[in-house]
């Protein structure tokens, strides 16, 4: 820590020691009640994806707030129509086939199945907020519900639309430059969709609450596949800003029309649970779901980041990378302070100058490309920081020759 004294330091390690709160029991959050007391979103979010360690906690603070403070839906960084549908037509498969089926491939994982096998999660209601589709099965699942459920011409209309969308899925994903024979193909699918959203309209009226949900989640899907396709003929950076913007509109509606009044946790990355902008988010003109979130509900939202000390992350190719912080970095000071891992609350306010949330730290969030630090206020970004002293990837899935998301 350049110019810094090593009074300095030992009184910042004095102060985050006095406010954080050792999780000693995995299974106990209580130390958060006062926090959480009275908010309907808590957001929960992670400098990388891939760390083992994170998908563990935020579970089991998942069943702590749903048995302790209500909280009865669970939004994870996924597509929303896939999300949902996975919970409600893939029961009958194994959890692991469920989560390979219906989310995106880094939730492909040991530490995830505890939210699809135990008792406890039977009472959670599962969404995404994502634009990104998964893979085919639930295509054909939601396709099966059509065919049972309404007229001939617009089950032909979607099924039409589907084929073709993931024919072209494959070739579009992860690519920065289309070719002119999938640029074309692209516009074929979005006006196949269209069209089917033109007839979907016209049969929204139902009697039951239950079908008529169901009938919802399916239009938002078809929405969101017109999305997902237009911001892959834009540029990274506005397909990005895109991204963000649907995420957010996904998220609203599912708290205003399917989950109205009810408590939700929605689990992302650090980048989007975010309350502030980053000076890259402010360069680039992004406005995360965080941002978004606390500007229309206020001080109805808690946001807690989370991050880790050492130990090894892996990759969105799920090659792993050791975690390397350096003195200068917010992580490495909290891994004098706490003594195991600790929930560290953020909301103090009206700071003598000498007080450690008075600086702008580096944060290391961890990523593809390997690990990208940050500068940041933590308290103007998250009212709470969650850190693992040491972590370890996640226990993926053998990948069963689909896609990678």
């Amino acid at each position: 820590m350049n110019f810094i004294t090593r009074k300095t330091k030992s009184l910042w390690i004095d102060q985050i020691a006095s406010k954080s709160c050792e999780i000693t029991n995995p299974f106990d959050f209580s130390c958060m009640d006062s926090y959480v007391e009275g908010k309907r979103i808590v957001l929960l979010g992670e400098s990388s994806h891939g760390v083992g360690d994170f998908y563990t906690g935020k579970i089991n603070m998942i069943k702590y707030l749903h048995s302790v403070h209500g909280f009865n839906v669970v939004v994870v960084e996924s597509g929303l129509l896939e999300a949902v549908f996975c919970r409600k037509t893939l029961k009958g498969l194994p959890a692991r086939e469920q989560i390979q089926h219906g989310l995106l491939d880094i939730y492909h994982n040991e530490e995830m199945l505890p939210l699809f096998q135990e008792s406890w999660a039977n009472g959670l209601h599962l969404a995404g907020m994502d634009i990104q589709p998964a893979y085919p099965l639930i295509s054909q699942t939601m396709l099966e519900w059509l065919k049972i459920h309404t007229d001939a011409e617009l089950y032909a209309s979607i099924y039409q639309a589907e084929t073709v969308f993931f024919n072209i899925d494959e070739e579009i994903r992860g690519q920065t430059k289309l070719r002119k024979q999938v640029r074309e193909q692209i516009q074929v699918c979005m006006n196949l969709y269209q069209s089917s959203l033109e007839l979907f309209e016209s049969r929204l009226k139902e009697d039951d609450p239950e079908k008529e949900m169901i009938f919802q989640i399916i239009g938002k899907g078809l929405e969101n596949r017109l999305k997902w396709l237009e911001i892959n003929t834009k540029s990274w950076i506005a397909s990005g800003v895109m991204r963000g913007m649907h995420m957010f509109g996904n998220l609203q509606w599912l708290l205003e029309e399917c989950y109205k009044g009810e408590k939700v946790i929605v689990r992302a990355h650090n980048f989007h649970i975010r309350k502030s902008k980053t000076v890259i988010s402010k360069l680039f003109g992004i406005t995360n779901v965080g941002q978004q979130l606390s500007k229309c509900y206020g001080d109805q939202v808690y946001s807690i980041g989370f991050y880790a000390g050492k130990g090894e992350f892996a990759s969105l190719l799920r090659v792993n990378f050791p975690i390397n912080v350096s003195k200068k970095q917010l992580e490495s000071l909290l891994m004098e302070a706490c003594g195991h891992d600790s929930f560290v609350p953020l909301c103090e306010k009206g700071l003598p100058n000498r007080n450690w949330l008075n600086r702008r730290w580096r944060l290391l969030e961890a990523g593809m490309m390997g690990q990208l630090p940050i500068a940041i206020y933590p308290q103007k970004h998250y009212d709470g920081i969650m850190f693992c002293r040491k972590v370890k990837p996640p226990v993926y899935f053998k990948r069963d020759g689909r896609s990678m998301a």
